[in-house]
């Protein structure tokens, strides 16, 4: 029997979300917050959805979480979700609020969470999802996440027992999770004229985390995704029961149990991770093959995170380099070298979030590969913001080429700086907090090129 607090933490709740959305405020976090103020055990107590699918990891949790809900709600699905706000607990028992009606009472039957890695220990002991996606897990940013075996230990200890897992089979720090899990794993096969050698500078399991042992790598995709055993006990890669097999020309095929799918790739090549863990999680939920991609043919990945236009004949992307992720930033980096033609790169990936209460720690930049950037296809690299200088002196250590290195102080004003002469594609990087100024700079750029053709 739920207690006279909790009604109390509900109605509490639900009237602070309407007023926020009277004012036009996002109310995302706090109503939840206000409701485990007032009720401490409020998420304890609530009766939750039928269904509840998590998604959680390092990287591509919101891509993949957003091309969830997407494909559920093309076939026919109604689920809540927190697509829109925070994924930290106070988020989640505003989400959760959402599923009640006034008196409590579940009416709706699935929810769709994004679910921050690190708020596990204090989101799954009360609530329990059905399906959890875990897309990999990586070094993050050095005051939170820190190393990608200090989250895996986290999430390691809270799963729940009841939860089925999809797992990421070529990541072997997050394919450990839970070993006494249901679980299926997803990954992609060595493509053909791949690279499988990684000259990335970071690389976290290069020794088994059982007996010690050296590991070795059939192949390595990036840092330590790939396939590889232990060359003393019987530790290695999981056989993968979602396995993509190729990519080419804007498709992907992929093997859904015992057929190959052909499926849109959806975004850059680096997105393929994000696409194949959405399918292979909505594959265990129910969804057919069939459904699948006649819904993947509709996705567009956020225009807040990857754009790619064509403006007065030159190609425009403006990407998310996520910034102090130096896995993040590194596979950016890397899709830039490998996309032909000359190229001009505009660095706008200071953590603005993070200077707002603190200073930014630039450790990171260099676990990051710039050398990536040290490339004779990218003709320019512009580097903007508080951090210019800073990003400077890590491309000229990587070994840039110091007349290709532009500095200017505004984020805005860097895309003045590029000469449309020399470069057929123009790259606008930017942070998760300056992803307003890409807009600016893109709206800037956007009149330079359109001017430029008219005249």
């Amino acid at each position: 029997m739920k207690s006279i607090r909790f009604y109390l933490a509900l109605y509490g709740a639900k009237l602070f979300s309407k007023a926020l959305v009277m004012l036009h405020r996002n109310g995302t976090h706090n109503p939840g917050v206000l409701a485990m103020k007032i009720c401490p055990d409020f998420l304890t107590q609530m009766d939750k959805p039928k269904t509840i699918i998590g998604i959680t990891g390092t990287n591509g949790k919101t891509t993949t979480a957003n091309m969830v809900n997407d494909i559920l709600i093309e076939n026919g699905f109604d689920p809540v979700s927190n697509r829109t706000g925070s994924n930290i607990l106070g988020g989640i028992a505003t989400t959760l609020i959402n599923t009640l009606n006034w008196k409590g009472q579940v009416v709706k039957d699935l929810v769709v969470l994004e679910l921050d890695e690190r708020s596990s220990r204090l989101i799954y002991p009360h609530v329990h999802p059905t399906l959890l996606l875990v897309t990999n897990l990586f070094r993050d940013s050095f005051k939170r996440n820190a190393h990608s075996e200090f989250i895996f230990d986290i999430l390691d200890q809270h799963i729940p027992a009841s939860t089925k897992l999809v797992l990421n089979g070529d990541d072997l720090v997050s394919a450990r999770l839970a070993p006494n899990n249901d679980r299926v794993y997803f990954g992609i096969e060595p493509l053909e004229h791949e690279d499988m050698t990684s000259a990335n500078i970071i690389q976290d399991m290069p020794l088994c985390p059982y007996c010690g042992a050296p590991m070795q790598y059939e192949f390595r995709r990036y840092h330590h995704i790939g396939r590889a055993h232990c060359t003393r006990c019987d530790f290695g890669s999981p056989e993968l029961n979602y396995a993509v097999t190729s990519i080419k020309d804007g498709r992907l095929q992929m093997r859904i149990g015992d057929q190959v799918t052909d499926l849109k790739m959806v975004g850059s090549s680096h997105d393929a991770y994000n696409l194949a863990s959405a399918v292979a999680l909505l594959s265990e939920f129910g969804l057919t093959p069939i459904q699948l991609r006649a819904s993947i043919e509709k996705l567009q990945i956020l225009k807040s995170r990857y754009i790619d236009q064509v403006i007065g004949g030159k190609r425009v992307i403006s990407t998310l380099a996520k910034g102090q992720n130096p896995v993040a930033c590194s596979r950016v980096f890397d899709t830039i070298r490998q996309t032909p033609g000359r190229k001009a790169v505009v660095l706008m990936i200071d953590d603005l979030g993070d200077a707002e209460t603190t200073s930014e720690n630039i450790a990171w930049l260099y676990d990051t590969d710039f050398e990536f950037l040290v490339d004779d296809s990218i003709i320019q690299i512009i580097c903007s913001g508080l951090r210019r200088l800073d990003h400077q002196v890590r491309l000229l250590v990587g070994g840039a080429d110091p007349s290709r290195i532009t500095c200017i102080p505004e984020e805005a004003d860097a895309v003045n700086a590029i000469r449309l002469d020399d470069v057929d594609t123009i790259f606008l990087l930017h942070d998760v907090y300056t992803a307003y100024k890409a807009r600016t700079a893109d709206t800037i750029l956007r009149a330079r090129l359109e001017e430029k053709e008219e005249a």
